[in-house]
């Protein structure tokens, strides 16, 4: 328990430097609440473990731009939490990009208000910016109000989330200058995204991987979980304006002139906190004075239960996903079973072919049409080139037509298929003693 203290004291410690050390855009991607780079979301847990989560975020639009001019980097320092009743909230601090002197305190509000199955609706309110930019004012044309749609789906071992949704203000429009201009005038306020959470370093929750489309760009990116607490995020905004990246530097010394979609390569790193664990009854310390010793004993039982109970559900969760492995090697065997008993299938449908085809070829030859013959037997080679008895009769039928160098060529394939294949050694034999007659073939 004093561990779980000591843990969220030097994490409040070390959000406290960051908010006191950054300067950064508004809405720098990987610091709003959910599991999206730009675009409100809803990431809804049925059991969230973590109490909350502090996180540091960079957007660079800029390798080589003049810090006396403006800056070239945008970097966030947020705190985020989710309650078991709904309620998302966080709070962001910074500067925007350009001029690098304002700064800015965001705090961002949600609330689930219907869920169906793996479908929720959720509302709320953010970017309610506080501006320190020489006049201390609350920005109200940037105040966002959104909804947003949220469907989570599961196939294998892999989880997709799309989210769908529109709102106002910095949802719509959010440049990195700052601009005078009417900001409801620019953008569309619709937004989609979509999350593929992956089984790679699925025992830190798996990675994911992050497209979005946020009314002004598209933005891709990647999470990565280095342990179940801690996790970087990768990505790019406005990709689709990618080559006017650091074009900011030709444009002179007007900040004004800066093109206020740049795109930027985003980086953020992440630290989760997990709840403090459950006391138990045992750790209370103090206890009534007339206590009895069997009630001391009663206690006891009941928290070796707990105990029982926590390394049960420990052992399911375990054997669930030994289930789940199970089920995906079933499903594999069940995919090789059906793939192996239809080419079981395709090829006794081929072997009944070859056989029509050279029943057809030994009637035409008892008939003495061997041009017929020929074409059945040929047919029967093209469906099968493996059987010796098809090649020996080719031979027979060649021989009739006085093709003699074919019918021992094929004779010979027919042998080499089927060494024991006693008759067609008996045939060549004849052959080159020239004692091979017509009786023979036949036979």
């Amino acid at each position: 328990m004093i561990n779980n203290y000591k843990q969220l004291f030097i994490s409040l410690f070390i959000l406290t430097i960051m908010l006191n050390m950054v300067n950064a855009n508004s809405r720098v991607a990987f610091s709003r609440p959910g599991n999206m780079m730009r675009i409100p979301n809803y990431a809804f847990n049925h059991e969230n473990p973590y109490f909350f989560s502090v996180g540091i975020s960079s957007e660079i639009i800029n390798f080589a731009a003049d810090p006396s001019n403006y800056g070239k980097s945008s970097n966030s320092a947020s705190i985020r939490m989710q309650t078991k009743t709904g309620f998302t909230f966080g709070l962001t601090a910074g500067n925007i990009i350009d001029p690098s002197n304002v700064g800015e305190l965001g705090f961002h509000f949600q609330k689930s208000i219907f869920k169906h199955g793996d479908v929720s609706l959720s509302a709320g309110i953010q970017d309610v910016l506080y501006r320190r930019d020489g006049n201390d004012v609350m920005r109200i044309d940037d105040i966002s109000f959104f909804g947003v749609l949220t469907s989570r789906k599961s196939f294998d071992n892999y989880t997709l989330s799309i989210n769908v949704g529109a709102g106002t203000g910095k949802v719509k429009y959010d440049p990195h200058v700052n601009s005078s201009d009417n900001i409801s005038s620019s953008g569309s306020g619709l937004f989609l995204g979509f999350n593929l959470n992956t089984p790679y370093l699925s025992r830190n929750g798996g990675m994911e991987l992050i497209v979005e489309y946020d009314g002004n760009g598209i933005n891709m990116g990647t999470i990565i979980p280095f342990t179940n607490d801690y996790s970087m995020s990768i990505g790019m905004t406005h990709i689709n304006n990618l080559g006017g990246f650091a074009s900011e530097t030709k444009l002179g010394d007007d900040y004004q002139q800066l093109q206020p979609d740049a795109p930027a390569v985003s980086m953020g790193l992440t630290m989760n906190i997990p709840n403090a664990p459950k006391p138990s009854l045992l750790d209370i310390s103090e206890f009534p004075d007339d206590i009895t010793n069997r009630e001391l004993e009663l206690l006891k039982q009941i928290s070796t239960l707990q105990d029982s109970i926590n390394l049960i559900n420990n052992e399911i969760v375990i054997l669930s996903d030994n289930n789940l492995l199970l089920q995906h090697k079933v499903a594999m065997f069940m995919d090789s079973t059906r793939v192996f008993y239809l080419k079981e299938q395709a090829n006794q449908s081929i072997t009944n072919r070859v056989a029509r085809h050279l029943t057809r070829c030994l009637r035409y030859f008892y008939e003495e049409e061997y041009r017929d013959a020929l074409a059945e037997i040929d047919k029967a080679i093209d469906l099968n080139p493996n059987i010796a008895l098809a090649y020996a009769r080719r031979g027979s039928i060649y021989y009739k037509l006085g093709d003699f160098q074919r019918a021992t060529m094929n004779w010979n394939i027919a042998l080499k298929l089927d060494p024991e294949f006693e008759e067609i050694q008996e045939l060549l034999l004849a052959y080159k003693e020239e004692r091979l007659n017509s009786a023979q073939l036949k036979d």
